[in-house]
């Protein structure tokens, strides 16, 4: 609705999306993409450059949950409520990612707060497919840049792992 808010921000970073297309929502596209995938694409065609931080990062980059369990359990106002939120994935964590617990949001937070401990990120073109019977909502990577697009987005592909849990420690005062 605001044409001008692109060029009023800095730097945006956005959890979403499935850079190769391994989806936890459809076969291809990740749930915040799919959801809505027409937003996206006007979020994704409107600012001249994005960082994503997608769920295949997120993935990459599960928290030990029984490590996880402990932190939640600080005496901190922070633990408490993320506890209370996260009770959900979490149980679907123990029931089927072998003890990893996926925090998309929480990775990047991660890493719009802390951008060194990014390890590995790609540039590459990025566009949001409309139609599709299986793809719609898919983040297509032009990762051979063969459709002459410029790069507009930077992919998290690796982030320290370790700084990644001393920081979700730290935001829930378990340190």
């Amino acid at each position: 609705l605001d044409p001008t808010l692109p060029q009023r921000i800095k730097r945006i970073v956005v959890m979403g999306g499935a850079v190769t297309c391994h989806g936890n929502i459809t076969p291809a596209a990740e749930f915040n993409i799919a959801f809505d995938p027409e937003a996206a694409h006007v979020v994704f065609t409107s600012f001249p450059h994005l960082l994503v931080s997608d769920w295949e990062a997120t993935v990459a980059h599960g928290l030990p949950l029984a490590e996880a369990e402990q932190w939640l359990g600080a005496d901190s106002e922070r633990a408490r409520f993320y506890e209370l939120i996260s009770r959900k994935t979490r149980g679907l964590s123990e029931d089927s990612k072998g003890g990893r617990w996926y925090t998309a949001d929480a990775l990047a937070m991660a890493w719009a707060l802390n951008p060194e401990g990014q390890l590995q990120v790609e540039s590459r073109p990025l566009n949001v497919e409309l139609n599709g019977t299986f793809s719609r909502g898919a983040t297509i990577v032009d990762w051979n840049r063969q459709t002459g697009q410029p790069d507009n987005c930077d992919l998290l592909m690796a982030y320290d792992q370790g700084r990644f849990e001393a920081l979700v420690r730290q935001a829930l005062g378990a340190d």
